[in-house]
């Protein structure tokens, strides 16, 4: 299934932090932990995202984010 809202998104550097650390099965707390920043900053971050691919979820974000070469697991 091939997204039109996806094909021009800009992540920031931030946001791209955001989606590996949850693609790698991090909580928000967690996340907050490891960036050095509040769990609603993370929070935050993740509603951006989430709006940018126009989806509900987190982890769909991560999956067209990945789908996209936006952003590696490795």
């Amino acid at each position: 299934m091939e997204f039109a809202v996806t094909l021009d998104i800009k992540l920031t550097p931030r946001e791209q932090e955001v989606l590996v650390w949850s693609g790698r099965g991090k909580s928000s707390w967690e996340i907050s932990r490891i960036l050095a920043c509040s769990e609603a900053t993370v929070n935050f971050h993740f509603a951006n995202i989430r709006r940018k691919f126009a989806v509900g979820s987190r982890s769909v974000a991560v999956l067209l984010a990945l789908e996209k070469g936006l952003i590696t697991l490795c």
